[in-house]
């Protein structure tokens, strides 16, 4: 299993560096990796011959973004053949979290109750800089997407194996 941390976005200099877009946390842990697999595929890597893995030879930040220098592209001209390739890396690289802790990559497709009444399922999550915010789309068609933060007030339990996640979140507006 692969995890997407970014995206090529431009070119940087003429040695061949690239600038890129940080899907991690804080942008800069994805210097953290040494391995990347850059596809186009938005499944993860296909490891067709349009899958390449690249070492990383520098990565930092650079002004409000992020640059990296791979093996193997020594010009801008070979960097920008890279321009919107995905960053993809071994999901087994992932630094091990906490217990209690989770991955977004974890919480994104479980189906969230309210005791014994399912609200529907995590479809995407929004950093709100005070707490993480599930987006979770309802079971009831023509509902609109519950948002419910992710604090420990609220999230009573995350489990993993069953795909699912029990909230104390009041379903009443999911009335007409």
């Amino acid at each position: 299993m692969y995890v997407e941390l970014g995206k090529i976005v431009g070119v940087w200099g003429v040695k061949g560096w690239i600038k890129l877009h940080s899907y991690t946390r804080n942008r800069a842990d994805i210097a953290d990796y040494t391995r990347w697999y850059l596809s186009k595929h938005k499944k993860g890597p296909a490891f067709d011959n349009q899958t390449i893995s690249v070492e990383v030879l520098h990565c930092r930040e650079q002004a409000k973004g992020i640059v990296a220098q791979l093996e193997a592209v020594q010009d801008r001209d070979k960097a920008a053949e890279l321009m919107g390739q995905r960053i993809w890396v071994k999901q087994s690289d992932l630094p091990e979290l906490p217990e209690g802790e989770y991955y977004w990559k974890e919480l994104i497709g479980l189906n969230v109750f309210f005791g014994s009444e399912e609200l529907g399922k995590v479809v995407s999550i929004i950093e709100t800089g005070a707490n993480d915010v599930l987006v979770c789309k309802p079971i009831t068609s023509g509902k609109p997407e519950i948002l419910i933060p992710y604090t420990k007030e609220v999230v009573s339990s995350v489990n993993l194996e069953q795909g699912s996640m029990l909230v104390d979140w009041d379903p009443q507006y999911l009335a007409d």
